[in-house]
């Protein structure tokens, strides 16, 4: 996986309603944003928490590198060497920094993330079909099964020009898919879908999938010169049913074999499920970096006790 040109990728970072200013990171300057959190739902967090969580960063005292909104297409370059302590942004107390692996910097704490998931496109692969042979038979059985079963939904590309027309229901989606899966992400999807859709043009791809004349689910996609990265899925609890979350992403792979890319990043989630598809994990960690040493320990403690990864198994779906 390789990371989305950086001009591409500030020009992005710096439509967001959030977006805050650059600050220096591993040589070079580097877009920072304030965390915008969602609503909370079920047992992630309580909502005295969530509230005082929301109130410092609307005040810019929780920042973070680059904007929640878009995880995983450029990655500070960080290392042992790294000192945090000459970060001087305004009111800024913690400044979080999604980096691959796990460095060891001095004064920070590094909480695990969920790796990105991501598939290697083969050379021998110019269309799914040779994909799919190259999955072993218990694979390509289930592949297909997916693929029967949503073979109802009709997949068909929303149109930049129409925006207005599918993003509030797409957000709607979007909001009821991510509400047990996150909370660093904006409240305003609309607003952020908007975002996208204005500052990446015909970079950024929008799928809606239609059953019986009604918008059921969609993906988004970002094409770089190298790669694809998958963005933001919703659908509908019934669509979820027929499979169509395997269905979307299945999609989006024949799209990026299709297009010659190098890889396809499916995201975070779901990892298990990915890793049927033939991804791989990229391991990848937040690193926290307050200044007062009391909120230090906090963090630490925090990582220590209560922070978890969900567990999951690999699996392998090609042959040999």
């Amino acid at each position: 996986m390789k990371p989305l040109d950086f001009q591409t990728f500030q020009q992005l970072q710096s439509a967001f309603g959030n977006y805050e200013g650059s600050i220096n990171l591993g040589g070079q300057p580097f877009p920072f944003s304030n965390i915008e959190l969602s609503k909370p739902t079920g047992k992630y967090v309580s909502r005295v928490i969530l509230k005082l969580a929301t109130a410092l960063s609307a005040k810019g005292f929780v920042q973070y590198a680059g904007n929640a909104c878009s995880p995983g297409l450029q990655f500070p370059e960080l290392n042992d060497r790294t000192d945090l302590s000459s970060i001087n942004t305004a009111n800024c107390g913690v400044l979080i920094v999604n980096v691959l692996g796990t460095p060891n910097i001095a004064g920070a704490v590094a909480v695990k993330a969920e790796p990105f998931m991501n598939l290697q496109i083969q050379p021998s692969w110019n269309h799914f079909d040779d994909y799919l042979q190259a999955m072993s038979s218990k694979y390509r059985v289930r592949t297909n099964k997916v693929l029967s079963t949503s073979d109802a939904y009709q997949a068909i590309e929303l149109k930049h020009t129409e925006a207005n027309e599918w993003i509030p229901q797409c957000a709607q989606m979007l909001g009821h898919t991510l509400k047990d899966k996150t909370l660093a992400i904006s409240p305003k999807l609309s607003t952020m879908l908007h975002t996208f859709v204005r500052t990446m043009k015909d970079k950024f791809k929008v799928w809606g999938y239609y059953k019986n004349d009604q918008l059921c689910g969609f993906i988004s996609a970002i094409e770089s010169e190298h790669g694809l990265y998958a963005m933001h899925l919703g659908l509908t609890d019934d669509a979820a049913k027929d499979q169509l979350y395997q269905r979307m992403m299945y999609d989006v792979i024949a799209y990026g074999i299709e297009q010659k890319d190098e890889f396809v990043c499916l995201g975070r989630t779901a990892t298990e499920i990915k890793s049927t598809m033939g991804a791989t994990p990229i391991e990848n960690s937040y690193i926290l970096y307050a200044k007062s040493k009391i909120l230090r320990g906090l963090i630490a403690l925090y990582a220590k006790r209560f922070h978890r990864v969900k567990p999951y198994q690999l699996r392998n779906p090609f042959k040999g």
